[in-house]
């Protein structure tokens, strides 16, 4: 990381770049609101450890995004034992993020959808948050040695799940004129 993020200035030009990424990477865990939420909450948390900062700013952000995913995750725990009302009204207002609607049409969805969801985790940070696999193991706090190993398996359950899915659909054959049978 620049050490330029330490004066206001250059933490304004990192939050300008990250926001976007950032935001993205939580509404995938978190509802929209709670995203956006959860985003500033980010960056306050940023701003007051910079000098803890190693490395890339992105991966660095992801890692805080985590945590304060998880935190607001198990807030949100509590508050639907308490009150079931707040679970039923986020279901009904929740809008999926545009990959998940693009991974619904593919039918890729489901299949990632079975996947314990350490390996989605994984197959996340790299497919949609564009990271290393270096970068995505600082995310996760592990190795990158663990984490090619953890993405290599979470790949092959992935083909797996995608692979039962096809073998359930149905024959679909085209007749001598074109069209589908």
């Amino acid at each position: 990381m620049s050490r330029p993020m330490e004066d206001p200035r250059g933490f304004e030009e990192v939050y300008r770049r990250t926001y976007l990424p950032v935001l993205r990477f939580l509404r995938r865990r978190l509802p929209p609101a709670a995203a956006e939420d959860a985003a500033a909450e980010v960056f306050v948390a940023a701003w007051r450890h910079l000098r803890e900062v190693r490395g890339k700013e992105l991966p660095w952000l992801y890692g805080i995004a985590r945590r304060v995913a998880a935190n607001a995750l198990r807030a949100r725990d509590r508050a639907d034992r308490l009150d079931d009302r707040v679970r039923a009204d986020y279901e009904d207002g929740a809008e999926p993020a545009a990959e998940e609607a693009v991974m619904r049409r593919l039918g890729a969805q489901g299949a990632l959808d079975r996947l314990p969801a350490q390996d989605q985790e994984v197959l996340l940070l790299v497919a949609w948050d564009g990271l290393s696999a270096h970068d995505a193991a600082k995310v996760l706090g592990c190795s990158s040695g663990a984490f090619k190993v953890r993405l290599h398996r979470a790949r092959r359950m992935l083909e797996a799940a995608v692979a039962e899915d096809r073998a359930q659909l149905p024959e679909v054959g085209l007749a001598a004129d074109g069209r589908t049978r």
